[in-house]
């Protein structure tokens, strides 16, 4: 496990090296099963509108958070990676 903090210094240094690649990479999504959001698996899925459960490379490295730091997120500016930030750590 590690901080939220050190794995966003990670997602910046991938960011900031090449900024094409990056977005590449977290815009990328798989479908998953009912069961990953249905177990007590750490990583961080969605549920499109539609109800298919999806997960990217954000969403995988998160489960890999320590409880309490809060969770990477990619942030977007008109549609366009400009970078991550934590969200949701425990004051």
């Amino acid at each position: 496990m590690m901080d939220a903090k050190d794995l966003l210094a990670l997602f910046n240094r991938l960011y900031e090296t090449d900024p094409v690649a990056a977005a590449e990479l977290v815009d990328h999504r798989v479908v998953c099963n009912e069961s990953f959001l249905s177990s007590d698996a750490p990583f961080v899925c969605s549920k499109r509108g539609d109800g298919v459960i999806t997960m990217g490379v954000v969403g995988f490295v998160n489960g890999m958070a320590r409880p309490g730091t809060g969770y990477v997120a990619a942030v977007y500016d008109d549609c366009k990676l400009t970078g991550f930030t934590v969200v949701g750590a425990e004051q």
